[in-house]
């Protein structure tokens, strides 16, 4: 129990880091600037629900579709791991988050939707840490309860953990305008590109570990 409990903190982590409530918020603050508070709630929980739905499809689809194409474990974290990294350096790099203009559109109902829930919760970086995490601990819960077992027990923990993430953010949202107030959103601004630079140390370790993986597989065919 307590290595499972371990092991979903180890996923709870890194897709905090990805959902990024710290950079999120300020963009949400300056696409809802000219809307009343009630129309910011509701596109803060269309949002969320968005971003719920496409993240869950993708963590359960995903893994099927690397099987169909024969996508080795490490040849997908090699590529995901420097795609997280490329995501996380334009971000650091950027003045704010990339792809998202300041000034927000008029449709309140597409806000919600993009690009607030997609890509900016659940994006490229999100989904393919999810799809990493769900490769990374599938192996020993595959070796303790069986191929499928194990599988669907990993996609269940990346999933929940997801969802308690998104959470999180919704519950930041409702009350951003509050937080920007206190805080400040210079303040936010500077937590958001450390949580950037953690991302990128996570990205290279990925990497590091597939290059290692391959390295040892070529070992013991030899």
């Amino acid at each position: 129990m307590l290595s499972i409990l371990h092991d979903f903190a180890m996923i709870f982590v890194p897709l905090f880091v990805v959902v990024d409530p710290a950079g999120s918020v300020p963009v949400y603050l300056a696409l809802t600037s000219g809307h009343t508070e009630q129309q910011r709630r509701r596109i803060a929980v269309r949002a969320t629900v968005v971003a719920a739905i496409t993240g869950v499809l993708f963590v359960i689809l995903g893994q099927a579709v690397m099987s169909f194409l024969g996508i080795r474990f490490e040849d997908f974290q090699i590529a995901g791991g420097i795609l997280v990294l490329v995501l996380a350096l334009i971000d650091i790099l950027s003045p704010g988050k990339p792809g998202v203009e300041d000034k927000a559109p008029l449709d309140t109902a597409a806000i919600g939707v993009v690009p607030l829930a997609v890509p900016l919760i659940v994006g490229p970086a999100t989904m393919t840490t999810s799809l990493l995490l769900v490769s990374t601990y599938g192996k020993p819960y595959e070796a303790q309860f069986g191929p499928f077992q194990g599988q669907v027990f990993v996609t269940l923990m990346v999933c929940v953990a997801l969802l308690l993430n998104l959470a999180i953010l919704l519950a930041i949202m409702l009350n951003a305008h509050k937080l920007a107030a206190i805080v400040g959103r210079s303040a936010m601004a500077v937590v958001n590109k450390i949580v950037m630079i953690l991302l990128a140390a996570i990205a290279v370790s990925l990497i590091r570990q597939g290059i290692v993986s391959i390295v040892q597989g070529l070992q013991q065919t030899k």
